[in-house]
């Protein structure tokens, strides 16, 4: 039934799986496809050996490590992304270079590729999970396989879940500018606080009706193990036509746009790990893009948001976004789309 307020246990087959399209949070990752332009499956090597065709510095998000690496000097790098924004380590690049220019040194890579020795990815993520504690989730290694080596690309999400720990020598890093520093006492304790806190997200889900109409269900979850007391949250919907839901959507029209809004909370229920709240609703929609935008907060929480706009002729997300994320902001993007409308 569409238009239902709920609660939802993660995990269950909820549609026909041929015509379900789920698009994944935004997880303050998937740097591959940040820096490449590329999806993990979609890359090649040969992406990888032209990126190193001109000089790269590695940046606050971005580590080289040549062949010969150790996979004991990767566990305070890949901690240190964990604890910091993420990142991504690209085992198998050129060997540093360094060029003196003005007063200045630069640090940089360039030329062939590196192979690495290591087996494959699964040893790795074997390798990673054994000396960083707690074990990250979420970690994603792309892996080419040529019989000079290998070349590995782990890509680091931000940790929900921190501090991180190497275990190899006992420390916690943080990324800071182009290296991996110890945390010091002070930011360790902060981050071990912020492990308190839940951590609210929204996910959206989309399945074509017909030709003018698609079924949406927005799920808010708690990433965290720590409950979520007092959830709200608000689902605003741009330049469609008409909601079509059990819930109390209501038509709010101002000077430059029209959409569809719904507030909702849950005041007496805890928002705890594999349980979602969710709401299913229709949308009637022009044809052409249109925007959902989703806000939660709760009792221990701040405002926090994502939204998503939608192609319904190519059946996919065409831009996306969060609150804590760079990127296009949700008002340049609802003027994009209110334009597209005009």
């Amino acid at each position: 039934m569409l238009g239902n307020s709920h609660v939802r246990f993660l995990g269950g087959l909820r549609y026909p799986v041929a015509t379900l399209y789920k698009f994944s949070t935004l997880n303050n990752t998937n740097y591959i496809s940040k820096i490449f332009n590329k999806d993990n499956n979609e890359l090649q090597l040969r992406d990888i050996e032209n990126f190193f065709l001109s000089p790269q510095e590695e940046t606050s998000v971005l580590e080289f490590k040549a062949g010969e690496v150790e996979i004991i000097d990767l566990y305070k790098e890949i901690a240190a992304f964990l604890n910091t924004e993420g990142g991504l380590i690209i085992v198998g690049s050129p060997r540093e270079k360094k060029e003196k220019i003005h007063k200045n040194e630069i640090t940089f890579c360039e030329g062939s590729l590196t192979y690495s020795k290591f087996k494959n990815k699964d040893w790795i993520y074997q390798k990673i999970a054994s000396n960083i504690t707690p074990s990250p989730t979420n970690l994603k290694i792309v892996e080419f396989i040529t019989e000079n080596g290998g070349v590995f690309l782990i890509d680091v999400p931000q940790s929900s879940i921190p501090p991180h720990q190497n275990s190899a020598d006992g420390r916690y890093y943080i990324r800071m500018e182009r290296e991996a520093k110890p945390a010091p006492h002070g930011l360790v304790q902060a981050l071990f606080n912020k492990r308190r806190l839940p951590k609210l997200d929204a996910n959206i889900s989309i399945k074509k009706e017909n030709i003018q109409s698609d079924n949406i269900s927005i799920e808010i979850e708690n990433l965290s193990n720590i409950p979520a007391d007092m959830v709200s949250w608000t689902i605003e919907v741009y330049n469609v036509l008409e909601i079509v839901s059990n819930d109390d959507f209501k038509l709010k029209k101002g000077s430059d746009t029209t959409n569809f809004v719904f507030h909702t909370s849950a005041p007496n229920q805890i928002l705890v790990q594999r349980i979602s709240f969710s709401n299913d609703f229709q949308v009637i929609h022009k044809e052409s893009e249109y925007l959902i935008f989703v806000g939660f907060w709760s009792k221990d929480l701040d405002f926090d948001y994502r939204y998503w706009t939608l192609n319904p002729e190519e059946m996919k997300i065409s831009c996306e976004g969060k609150m804590e994320l760079e990127g296009t902001k949700f008002i340049d993007e609802l003027y994009r789309v209110n334009n597209v409308a005009q």
